[in-house]
C-alpha cells in the first residue's frame, strides 16, 4: 500500500511545528520535511521524523523533492508552519490541486505595508503609517505622524527589529540599523524597507481563527517597551461580550479585507479609546505555544484540525469544554552562559500546573535580542478561571531561577 504523504516546507522553531508531525501521524499521514539545514531542528533525529534536504527557497528543487515523493505514494497536503514559507507552500499546493490559502493574498499580508493599506481601504481603524527606504525618508515621516513612533522591519516575525523610539535621533539610529541588515534571523533575504508606525496605545490581545471561524481571544503580556517581546499569554480571556465581539469582528473584517479564509490566523490587535485596532494579521498558525493552551482550555486541537484543512476534510472547532490556561516565559537576566537551573520540580508541585520545559540547559549560551529568541522555557497552567491560571502560571514562573554568568 503507498503512502499518503504530508510535505511540510521548513518549520517554525518554537515548538508548534513539532506538533504538526505528531499530528499529521496521528491522522495517518506520513510527513516528511523539506528543509535546507537539518541541523535547524533538533526533534527530526528525536522524533524519527523523514525529511528530505534541499534549497528551499528554490521552487524548483522543491518540485524535484515532490516529484521524488510521488513516485514512492501520494501527497494529500503541502503545508508550513513558519511564516516564512506559508506563501511557498501555499503556491506549491495550487499547483498539485491541493487545498490552501490563495498566495497572492498570503504575499499581501506578509507584507505589512501592503496589509496596512488593505486596512485602510477596508474602513478599519488604522494607525497613521508610512513606508521609507532610508533614514532621511524615516526623519521626514515624522512631520506626519507624531512621536513617539514604532519603527520595524515591512517583513518580519517574532517582534525581530520592532522597536518604540521616542525622538527623531531613535529613530534615525534604529532605522539606520535595520537598514543595514541584508539577511533575516534564518538567513533569508530582507527588502530594504521598513515601516514607521503611530503608537497606538491599550491593551493588547489577539484573535484566533481557524478557516472563517474565531476559535477565541488571547489577552498577550509584553515586555516593557521600547520592545514588545511576549512573555505569557491568557486564553481565554475574559472581556464583556460586547468587546468581545468587537474585537471578533474587527479580526473578521481585517482577514476578509486580505483576502484570508483558508487556514489558521493570528490577528493582534490593541483595543484603543477608538476602538479595537489592527496590529498586525500573520497568516499563520499563533506561536508562542497558543495553540496548546487553545488545546487545554477548550479541547480544541488547532493543529489537527489544520491538518485536517490541509488534506480537504473539514474542521472541528467547537469547544469541548470551557476553561483558561496561561502561559508565561522564561527569560535569561542577561547575555552569558547558563550555570544553574533551580526550581523546577518545585514550580511543578504547584497546583493547577501542567507543564514545565526549559529550551537551554547548563552550559549553553544565551542572549537577550528583544524578540522571541529571549525565551529560553515555560511554564503552562490551567484552570476554572482567566485570574487563576494566570496567577498559577506567575507563581511557577517565580519560583524558577534560571541563573546566568555574564561573560
Amino acid at each position: 500500500m503507498k503512502k499518503s504523504f504530508i510535505a511540510f516546507i521548513e518549520s517554525n522553531t518554537s515548538g508548534t511545528g513539532r506538533l504538526f508531525i505528531k499530528a499529521a501521524r496521528e491522522c495517518g499521514y506520513s510527513p516528511v520535511m523539506l528543509v535546507e539545514k537539518p541541523g535547524r531542528y533538533p526533534f527530526l533525529e528525536r522524533d524519527s521524523v523523514s525529511y528530505r534536504a534541499c534549497n528551499t527557497s528554490s521552487i524548483v528543487e522543491i518540485e524535484e523533492v515532490l516529484q521524488s515523493l510521488q513516485s514512492e505514494g501520494q501527497i494529500s497536503g503541502i503545508f508550513s508552519s513558519s511564516e516564512y514559507f506559508v506563501e511557498t507552500a501555499a503556491a506549491l499546493a495550487a499547483k498539485h490541486g491541493l487545498p490552501g490559502a490563495n498566495p497572492s493574498a498570503l504575499r499581501a499580508c506578509r507584507n505589512k505595508w501592503q496589509q496596512r493599506k488593505s486596512l485602510k481601504r477596508a474602513g478599519l481603524l488604522t494607525p497613521r503609517f508610512e513606508c521609507v527606504n532610508s533614514v532621511q525618508q524615516s526623519i521626514t515621516a515624522l512631520q506626519d505622524i507624531p512621536l513617539p513612533v514604532i519603527v520595524k522591519p515591512i517583513m518580519g516575525s517574532g517582534s525581530v527589529g520592532v522597536r518604540l523610539c521616542y525622538n527623531a535621533d531613535e529613530v534615525a539610529e534604529h532605522a539606520s540599523t535595520l537598514l543595514r541588515r541584508t539577511v533575516n534571523e534564518r538567513g533569508l533575504p530582507v527588502p530594504g524597507e521598513l515601516l514607521i508606525e503611530e503608537y497606538l496605545v491599550g491593551p493588547e490581545y489577539s484573535v484566533e481563527t481557524l478557516g472563517e471561524a474565531v476559535i477565541g481571544i488571547t489577552r498577550k503580556h509584553v515586555s516593557p517597551e521600547p520592545f514588545f517581546v511576549e512573555l505569557g499569554h491568557d486564553f481565554p480571556t475574559d472581556l464583556s461580550p460586547e468587546i468581545a465581539e468587537k474585537i471578533a469582528d474587527v479580526a473578521r473584517r481585517g482577514l476578509q479585507s486580505l483576502g484570508l479564509g483558508w487556514g489558521p490566523g493570528h490577528v493582534e490587535l490593541r483595543v484603543t479609546d477608538n476602538g479595537p485596532a489592527i496590529i498586525e494579521i500573520n497568516p499563520r498558525l499563533a506561536g508562542g505555544f497558543i495553540p496548546e493552551i487553545m488545546r487545554l482550555a477548550f479541547g480544541v486541537d488547532i493543529i489537527r484540525e489544520t491538518i485536517r484543512q490541509v488534506v480537504g476534510e473539514p474542521a472541528q472547532v467547537k469547544p469541548n469544554h470551557t476553561g483558561h490556561a496561561s502561559i508565561r516565559f522564561l527569560i535569561p537576566s542577561c547575555d552569558g552562559v547558563i550555570t544553574s537551573i533551580q526550581g523546577v520540580e518545585e514550580a511543578s508541585r504547584i497546583d493547577g500546573v501542567v507543564d514545565i520545559q526549559t529550551y537551554r540547559g547548563i552550559g549553553d549560551r544565551v542572549g537577550i535580542e528583544n524578540d522571541f529568541r529571549d525565551r529560553i522555557g515555560h511554564v503552562i497552567s490551567c484552570a476554572e478561571m482567566e485570574v487563576t491560571a494566570a496567577s498559577i502560571s506567575e507563581a511557577a514562573r517565580r519560583t524558577i531561577n534560571i541563573a546566568v554568568s555574564a561573560q
